[in-house]
């Protein structure tokens, strides 16, 4: 297609705007998609697919993404969840043991990890943050939708800047990309996801850097640090977390395409 978008995803696309803009489900749409088409939907129809044509992500058309089974808001102001960050999700649960446990998600954007965490431990006491106040409402509203807004507290801060509990559990999905890599992008992610929670640094180590150190004074003895990171970094994470005493790399967790992706820290007991 002229936009660069592959046939087979541009019909994808197009349906999901189609029955974003009837308000129907997929099995209604399926069901009734050879109806005659009103002026009122082909008008409403061709103003998304111009959007979608100027490349911006179908999740900021929608203003919905599906993470661990149940539908996020998302906008321009946080980064669109990942299937790879569930790897996260899973490997916190493996190992929280305790059932009142101290949770805290670092760079909590949409509040997806931080939400799904409480939904999955009820027990939990989840604290998030992020730079961007205008992600922590996001984050919120979807804290709200799936019935947790009681127990997930949003602090606006760099890191863990002024966060003093006892943690538990540490996770974060931190800026990874190195900056340099900005050109070679696809048009989605570099003109429209927010560059704060995209970019670590030149080298796109420097956020991996800041969560590892921010995390050791805040885990209890025992407890987990899980983090994400990007393509290729496996081997500086490997180094990087030996250099701060009293942590572990237990495991690097890698991705359905067989990427490493998670890592998995412990603290000393």
């Amino acid at each position: 297609m002229k936009a660069g978008i592959n046939a087979s995803l541009a019909s994808l696309d197009a349906e999901v705007l189609a029955r974003k803009v009837l308000g129907w489900d997929r099995t209604r749409f399926i069901t009734e998609r050879h109806e005659p088409a009103t002026s009122s939907f082909l008008l409403n129809f061709e103003h998304v697919v111009a959007r979608r044509v100027r490349r911006e992500p179908i999740s900021y058309i929608t203003g919905a993404r599906e993470f661990w089974g149940i539908d996020f808001e998302v906008t321009p102001d946080v980064l669109i969840p990942r299937p790879e960050t569930e790897l996260i999700i899973e490997e916190a649960l493996e190992r929280i043991d305790d059932s009142r446990p101290v949770i805290i998600d670092v760079g909590t954007g949409s509040g997806c990890i931080a939400v799904v965490l409480a939904r999955e431990v009820p027990g939990a006491s989840v604290v998030a943050t992020d730079v961007s106040s205008s992600a922590l409402d996001v984050a919120r509203r979807n804290a709200a939708r799936h019935g947790v807004a009681d127990r997930v507290r949003f602090v606006e801060t760099s890191f863990l800047d002024g966060i003093d509990d006892a943690a538990n559990l540490i996770v974060s999905n931190p800026p990874y990309v190195p900056s340099v890599s900005a050109p070679g992008l696809t048009p989605e992610v570099r003109d429209y996801e927010p560059g704060v929670a995209l970019y670590g640094g030149e080298d796109g180590l420097e956020s991996l850097r800041l969560v590892v150190q921010a995390s050791l004074p805040r885990l209890v003895p025992g407890g987990w640090l899980i983090m994400e990171f990007g393509c290729g970094q496996d081997d500086q994470v490997a180094k990087l977390v030996p250099e701060y005493p009293g942590l572990t790399l237990e495991k690097i967790r890698h991705d359905l395409q067989d990427i490493p992706r998670t890592a998995v820290i412990r603290k000393s007991a």
